[in-house]
């Protein structure tokens, strides 16, 4: 069964990875990806919260990282137990053999590629700046739906990945944010008091 899986999500990697490129959409995926990458993204969305949530930044810095931090210690836990290796490793000899192609934009990553992080980091951040700003959730959802395709599109992960990377990061945020609100609630306490 595991096997006949791992040749689905083979195929639907070559299927997206081959046949949808567009030389207008390349840069455009590189550039998208990095809105899953936490170091870049963390950045560009506390100055988000900085100009439109000033009087609650310190709160929100907090669900951020807590968001954020949970599910990625979950993520490198599965990759390292999985090592499931990218791609353009495991398809190496069909590419060297002109079987396939891969359209690789990017890094030439070769290890961890079960959860795709991006994705974890993408859909975490999605639900902690949906509950932050709830008139932009769609926004903030498709836009994670949208880092998740591009890892698939620039030839770094296959489809499973960044779907489990995707349930990942929501679960994971969810859970965080319900614990967060049940002790915030609980302890009523203020954070721009402090």
């Amino acid at each position: 069964m595991l096997s006949y899986i791992l040749r689905l999500d083979t195929a639907f990697f070559l299927l997206i990875n081959d046949n949808f490129h567009f030389s207008l959409l390349n840069d455009n995926m590189r550039a998208v990806t990095y809105l899953g990458n936490g170091w870049v993204v963390y950045w560009l969305v506390l100055v988000y919260v900085y100009v439109y949530n000033r009087l609650k930044f310190k709160e929100s810095f907090l669900l951020l990282f807590l968001t954020q931090i949970v599910p990625g210690i979950f993520d490198i836990i599965i990759k390292r137990a999985v090592n499931r290796p990218r791609p353009v490793v495991a398809l190496h000899i069909l590419i060297k053999t002109g079987a396939v192609h891969i359209n690789l934009l990017g890094r030439h990553l070769t290890k961890y590629s079960f959860p795709s992080g991006h994705t974890v980091t993408a859909f975490s951040l999605a639900v902690a700046l949906a509950y932050m700003f709830p008139k932009h959730k769609k926004l903030f959802y498709i836009l994670a739906f949208i880092v998740a395709f591009s890892r698939v599109y620039d030839g770094e992960h296959y489809p499973l990945d960044v779907i489990v990377g995707g349930i990942l990061g929501y679960l994971f945020a969810k859970i965080t944010l319900i614990a967060y609100k049940k002790i915030r609630k609980f302890k009523d306490f203020n954070f721009e008091r402090s």
